[in-house]
């Protein structure tokens, strides 16, 4: 069963994604920034990540920069997703290839973490 950490500060998208991931048969754990999901991750390996961009505290850029830092960490895949669609470009220079825009569409995105091989 693959694990999934969704880090997201909405709190109604995070318990949404929450409710609709762990329907699907997932194990997810929650983080409201990137902060949090960071410290999630000392207890909690996901086989993903699922990651909003813009966070307060600890924004997806920060975070993904302390994933590389750790090389525990630094190979488990990433999904963005935003409303800005132009920070998908920014993305790849921080290894980051999977964006889903937001509002989201839920097929696409069961979809997407579907197809992500887990490390």
């Amino acid at each position: 069963m693959k694990r999934i950490l969704v880090v997201e500060d909405d709190t109604s998208i995070r318990e949404l994604l929450v409710e609709i991931l762990e329907g699907e048969g997932y194990l997810v754990s929650a983080s409201k920034n990137g902060y949090e999901g960071i410290q999630s991750l000392e207890t909690y390996i996901p086989d993903l990540i699922l990651m909003d961009v813009m966070m307060p505290i600890m924004d997806g850029y920060a975070f993904k920069n302390e994933l590389l830092l750790n090389s525990e960490w630094r190979s488990i895949p990433v999904v963005a997703m935003s409303a800005q669609v132009q920070r998908k470009e920014k993305l790849a220079d921080y290894g980051i290839v999977n964006f889903i825009s937001k509002p989201l569409d839920l097929g696409h995105l069961l979809e997407t973490l579907k197809n992500i091989s887990p490390v």
